[in-house]
């Protein structure tokens, strides 16, 4: 794989990617290109096993990241943000110069475009005035062409520009809108888990520093304009004859309600000349399949049909939103196929507050009703949620404090106090949230001339902060989420981020980071600090942290198991269940863990 910035003039620069086909296979055959999009919370860093596959089968495969996501970013143009102002045609802009160089002096039978979510309706965008970009397009999950669901959102987030700047990360929005596509889900435990039921895949996705970010009121709003822009061809567009495409969409994919919204999008594409259409429908897959080559060859299924191999059909029963959205608000016991009131959808938005799945009714029933409306009037949905938003984003953010306090008020009683070393928590900024006693004595001793009264919060926070910006490089090698923290180049802290708040983490403010101090005359914690320490770092039992710290120190697990009193088929057990928390296979593994982490580290 190669990578290289594209200097642009006016604009910002690109992040792209490249990934040779393997020579040889049919030395006669022209060369083919395939162009790999990324969607909204993932990045081109991740496509190494799809470009792979494209690349075995002798096709240059090529892949970048629009402005705001990834890698294309700067001071000017962050993560996860879209300029107010003609951000989603400028999107478009970089989707095409991604095209351009992808396809430079290809022909256009050998040209493949795979693009997921946005990059789908930036496809689009460039077909309008580049009919004949590429024989074979193929779109993954494609936001639908539904109209009412596009202006639904599009009408959420004009109201929310006039509650906050559009630079604002807009977490509500987020929420929201992967609470709706994952409100069918049963397994459901992260908003991430819409695209795909594989844990390893959504932890990596949330661990990426450069994906699934919270975008900002502007970036929100720009995307959901492009969803109705996108299917609103000129009237006698056409593209290239001969132009075929494949739609691909997982079993439980939200995108496509189980291809309930496949037909108008083939009528579209038959309305703007598209000859040959294909429809395949992965099972057990959902939005992210992209992501999945190794469990599903999403390169071996999309080659089939792009070299005629195949022509998948994925049978379907159409539905329209009023279907949709009326299946689930089935799913609430106060669901009525009557309007609701003003103070009725109040009274929704504060039950979210104790209950996490009003979230979802109340978008549902605000799409269904849109549905239902005889004008289906943007400015009478406007009026409609503006009327509730005031109570809608205060009942969102008790919610998220109430979730915040609770997380916090476990750790303070059930953990922080018990350990007799110094403990921090901070949120993913590196803010202060609370502080144990110990922390704070270890802190005076390290910054006598900022902590001179005892129990200062202020003196503390700011403390706080200087030793955290002493020691910005210094990583443990273990994980870039973990760090130990230096003061006048002696180790002093352990600054790392445990299992037990990585969903806290993600809200803003919200408890995510923990700090071990000590300082430099201080000896080893006692046995059960340890143990404590060991459960809130890797998420484990009390028994589990028992034997994976006998294990570290070199205990065999006949010896464990008569000091524990237990067999020694339950000690396997339940170093098993560590094994995979902490995402180990072996001894070894699980002593190397612990002595790079911060119990190493205590030591």
């Amino acid at each position: 794989m190669e990578h290289k910035h594209l200097p642009r003039a006016n604009a910002p620069t690109l992040f792209f990617r490249s990934w040779k086909g393997k020579p040889g296979l049919d030395p006669g055959r022209r060369k083919r290109s395939v162009f790999i999009g990324h969607s909204q919370p993932t990045h081109s860093g991740m496509f190494g096993d799809i470009a792979s596959g494209f690349s075995k089968a002798g096709w240059h495969a090529y892949s970048g990241d629009i402005r705001g996501h990834g890698n294309s970013t700067t001071k000017e143009f962050v993560l996860g943000h879209l300029s107010e102002k003609g951000g989603w045609e400028e999107a478009i802009t970089d989707m095409r110069h991604f095209l351009e160089k992808s396809f430079e002096g290809i022909a256009w039978e050998d040209r493949l475009v795979v693009v997921p979510n946005i990059t789908a309706l930036l496809t689009l965008e460039v077909m309008k005035d580049w009919p004949d970009l590429a024989q074979h397009i193929v779109l993954i999950s494609p936001v639908p062409n539904q109209k009412t669901l596009a202006l639904v959102g599009k009408t959420f987030m004009q109201v929310r520009l006039r509650l906050k700047t559009p630079d604002e990360r807009d977490e509500q929005a987020l929420h929201h809108l992967y609470t709706f596509l994952g409100s069918h889900l049963e397994d459901r435990q992260h908003l991430a888990d819409v695209m795909s039921s594989d844990r390893d895949i959504i932890q990596k996705l949330i661990d990426d520093p450069l994906a699934w970010p919270t975008p900002t009121v502007s970036y929100w709003a720009n995307i959901f304009n492009g969803m109705l822009s996108a299917w609103k061809w000129p009237r006698g567009a056409k593209v290239a004859s001969g132009t075929r495409c494949l739609i691909m969409f997982g079993g439980e994919d939200a995108m496509l309600r189980d291809g309930g919204f496949l037909a108008p999008i083939e009528r579209f594409l038959r309305g703007i000349g598209v000859d040959d259409i294909a429809s395949e429908r992965v099972q057990g897959a959902r939005s992210a399949l992209f992501l999945e080559e190794r469990k599903f060859n999403i390169s071996g299924r999309i080659l089939d049909w792009a070299e005629r191999r195949s022509r998948p059909v994925a049978e379907h029963q159409e539905v329209d939103v009023e279907q949709v959205a009326s299946a689930m608000l089935a799913r609430f016991d106060s669901f009525r196929n009557t309007r609701l009131s003003p103070d009725e959808l109040v009274e929704l938005c504060y039950n979210a507050i104790d209950d996490d799945s009003r979230w979802a009714e109340i978008i549902y029933r605000m799409i269904y009703e849109a549905e239902r409306s005889e004008s289906n009037s943007e400015e009478e949905l406007q009026a409609r949620i503006s009327r509730v938003m005031p109570h809608w984003e205060r009942a969102f953010n008790i919610n998220r404090q109430v979730m915040m306090n609770a997380t916090l008020g476990v750790l303070l009683q059930g953990v922080i106090e018990r350990l007799q070393i110094g403990v921090a928590i901070l949120d993913k900024e590196g803010e202060l949230l609370h502080s144990n006693a110990t922390y704070d004595q270890a802190l005076a001793r390290l910054f006598p001339q900022i902590t001179q009264s005892a129990g200062n919060a202020d003196d503390v926070v700011r403390a706080t902060r200087l030793l955290l910006s002493g020691s910005p490089s210094a990583e443990t090698g273990a994980s870039m989420t973990e760090r130990i923290v230096k003061h006048d180049e002696s180790p002093v802290g352990y600054h790392f981020y445990p299992e037990a708040l990585k969903q806290t983490g993600l809200q803003r403010q919200g408890p995510a980071g923990i700090l071990i101090l000590r300082a430099p005359d201080e000896t080893e914690p006692a046995s059960e600090s340890r143990r404590v320490l060991a459960e809130l770092t890797y998420g484990l039992t009390g028994k589990e942290a028992e034997i994976v710290l006998s294990v570290a120190a070199g205990r065999n697990l006949d010896g464990i198991a008569e000091e524990l009193g237990i067999l020694v088929s339950t000690v396997r057990g339940h170093l098993k269940k560590a094994f995979h928390k902490m995402g180990v296979h072996s001894q070894t593994e699980l002593a190397a863990r612990i002595m790079s982490g911060p119990l190493g580290w205590l030591k």
